[in-house]
C-alpha cells in the first residue's frame, strides 16, 4: 500500500475519501494501475477512461470538455463516414432510440433553438445536441447554425463530455453524404456540382473527395464573393480546378455528382439540366416551408432519406412536392440504411438519378460524438472540468 499513500497536495480537494475508495476498487478489480488512476485525479487534462461507468469515476472523474480545435485534431473523414455507415445501420434495423427533433421558433428573435436526443445500441452512444439556427449571423461574423453535443454514460447517465457541435455538425453532415454518394453513385464521377459556398460545401467537399476521384468542381453560390473564397480557399485543400459558376444551370449540367446546400425558399434546380446518371445529395432547405429541389426532380429520381419519419416531419423538398401532387410519400425509396445494411438495393442502372435527402438526425451527432470522446480520451486530448 506504501505506493498508493500520497500527500495532501497530491490529492487537494477529496483526498481521504478519494483514497477510500480506490482501496475499495483496488479489491474489486485487481489489474488496474490505480496509481495511474490516483494520478489522474490532479491532472489538468484528461489522462485516460480507466473504467469510465465503475464507482471511481462514477463519483469523481470529471466532465471532459471539448472545443472545435481538439475535434479537429481527433477525427478524419475516412473514420467517420464508417462510423456513420455504422450508426445508420443501427437505425434502419430498430437498433437505436431517436425522436424527431424538438424545434422551438423564436420569430422574436429571427431565430430557433432545437434538441436532438438519441440512443445507439451498438456503439452504447448516449447523447443530445442542442442547436441554435440564426440567419444573420453571418452578418455578425458567426456560422448560421451553432451547436453543443452533450455525451453521457450509457450506464449510469454521467455527463462524460460536453463538445462542440457547430463543427461536428458540418463534419458528420457531409460525411453522411459521402456515405450516401458510395452506395448510390456512380463508380464514376469526375465532375462535381456545389450550389452553395458556405460551410457545408466546404466540408462535402473535403468529405466527397475522400470517396470519389474528382477532378472538376463548379461552384454557385448567389453571392459570386463567397464562392471566390471557396474557390481561393478550398482548391489548394483538395487538389481539385475550382470553377466558379454564373448560375445554378452551369453548375448543375455535366455533373455527374451534385450537392445542394443552400438555404433557398424556392427550386433551385431544374430537371431538364441534370445529366443521366447524376447522383444528388440535398442537404440544404430543410425546414416544411422551404426546398432546393424542384418536384419533376423528385419524380425522376430514385429517392432515399436519412428518416422517412423525420423527413416527413420537416422536409419541404418533399412535403410540398407530395401537397402539389408531383410524387406521394411511396415515392420515398427508403431510408439510407436499408441500403447500407443490404434491404434495399440502391442504384440499380448506370443511367438512372438518385437523390439522397437528408435533414440531418441525432444518430449522426450522437454517433460521431461518442468517436470523438474515444479517441479524445486514449489520446488525452481536451479539458477536464468538475461539477
Amino acid at each position: 500500500m506504501s505506493d498508493l499513500l500520497m500527500s495532501s497536495h497530491d490529492i487537494p480537494l477529496y483526498g481521504f475519501l478519494r483514497f477510500l475508495v480506490v482501496e475499495e476498487f483496488k479489491a474489486n478489480h485487481p489489474l488496474l494501475n490505480l496509481k495511474a488512476v490516483a494520478s489522474s485525479f490532479r491532472r489538468d487534462k484528461i489522462s485516460s477512461a480507466f473504467y469510465p461507468d465503475q464507482p471511481v469515476c462514477a463519483m469523481f472523474c470529471p466532465m471532459l470538455v471539448l472545443c472545435e480545435k481538439d475535434i479537429h485534431q481527433l477525427v478524419n473523414f475516412a473514420e467517420l463516414i464508417e462510423t456513420l455507415k455504422h450508426a445508420h445501420i443501427q437505425f434502419s434495423t430498430g437498433k437505436a432510440v431517436m425522436p424527431v427533433r424538438l424545434v422551438v421558433p423564436l420569430p422574436e428573435i429571427n431565430g430557433r433553438i432545437t434538441s436532438m436526443p438519441a440512443y445507439l445500441s451498438d456503439d452504447k452512444a448516449l447523447g443530445m445536441k442542442v442547436v441554435t439556427f440564426f440567419p444573420e449571423n453571418p452578418k455578425r461574423n458567426l456560422p448560421i447554425i451553432l451547436a453543443t453535443i452533450n455525451l453521457y454514460s450509457s450506464e449510469t447517465g454521467k455527463l462524460l463530455a460536453v463538445m462542440d457541435g457547430t463543427y461536428i455538425t458540418a463534419i458528420r453532415t457531409a460525411s453522411t453524404s459521402a456515405m450516401a454518394t458510395n452506395a448510390l453513385a456512380n463508380p464514376e464521377t469526375p465532375v462535381l456540382g456545389v450550389l452553395g459556398a458556405g460551410v457545408q460545401a466546404r466540408a462535402h467537399i473535403q468529405a466527397l473527395s475522400k470517396v470519389r476521384r474528382i477532378s472538376q468542381i463548379q461552384v454557385y453560390d448567389l453571392f459570386a464573393n463567397a464562392a471566390q473564397e471557396l474557390k481561393q480557399e478550398m482548391g489548394p485543400q483538395v487538389g481539385v480546378r475550382i470553377e466558379v459558376v454564373g448560375s445554378a444551370e452551369e453548375a448543375v449540367r455535366g455533373a455527374d455528382l451534385l450537392v445542394t446546400v443552400t438555404t433557398a425558399k424556392d427550386p433551385i434546380i431544374n430537371s431538364d439540366w441534370l445529366k443521366p446518371g447524376v447522383h444528388i445529395n440535398a442537404i440544404g432547405s430543410h425546414r416544411p416551408d422551404l426546398r432546393e429541389i424542384d418536384p419533376q426532380t423528385l419524380k425522376r429520381a430514385t429517392v432515399y432519406v436519412d428518416s422517412r419519419e423525420a423527413i416527413m416531419a420537416e422536409c419541404g423538398d418533399i412535403l410540398l412536392a407530395i401537397r402539389e401532387g408531383a410524387i406521394t410519400e411511396g415515392h420515398i425509396a427508403g431510408e439510407i440504411g436499408e441500403v447500407l445494411a443490404g434491404k434495399k438495393a440502391g442504384r440499380t442502372r448506370a443511367d438512372e438519378v438518385t437523390l439522397y435527402k437528408a435533414v440531418g438526425i441525432a444518430i449522426q451527432d450522437v454517433a460521431t460524438a461518442r468517436l470523438v470522446y474515444d479517441k479524445a480520451v486514449q489520446q488525452r486530448v481536451g479539458t477536464n472540468v468538475e461539477i
